[in-house]
């Protein structure tokens, strides 16, 4: 899928800002069953300027339950491929089917996960949200 936000050089497996989903027996998928738990916290990959704690044990931090946050990966497009999406503040927010934001309502599969606090720009395309789940 086409999104300004994520680039061929991004790193693979999840990455800082995709919605964590449980997939079954506690483990974490990203948003193919569409069972929301969080948000990742770092890239799969780690960083390249701090150790790489999710590369050596396997695991991958998720924040979960109330709070706000920050992310500049979400989705510029729906889910059709066919319309640009624009943010504002009090958007409800949904996990899209590549696991990342979106405020395309997707409730007849998906639960509402945070809304939008703080709308993206061009001189500043962080999306800011309150968590929900």
């Amino acid at each position: 899928a086409t999104s300004a936000r994520i680039s061929a050089d991004s790193p693979d497996g999840v990455l800082a800002g995709m919605v964590a989903e449980y997939s079954g027996n506690y483990e974490v998928d990203i948003a193919s069953t569409y069972k929301p738990v969080g948000i990742f916290l770092n890239d799969a990959a780690g960083s390249p300027f701090e150790n790489t704690p999710a590369v050596a044990s396997g695991k991958v931090t998720v924040m979960r339950s109330m709070g706000s946050y920050e992310t500049d990966i979400y989705e510029t497009r729906d889910e059709a491929d066919s319309a640009d999406l624009a943010y504002a503040a009090g958007d409800l927010l949904y996990a899209s089917g590549f696991g990342l934001l979106t405020n395309e309502d997707l409730s007849a599969k998906c639960p509402v996960v945070g809304r939008v606090s703080k709308a993206p720009t061009a001189t500043d395309p962080w999306l800011g949200f309150d968590l929900y789940i």
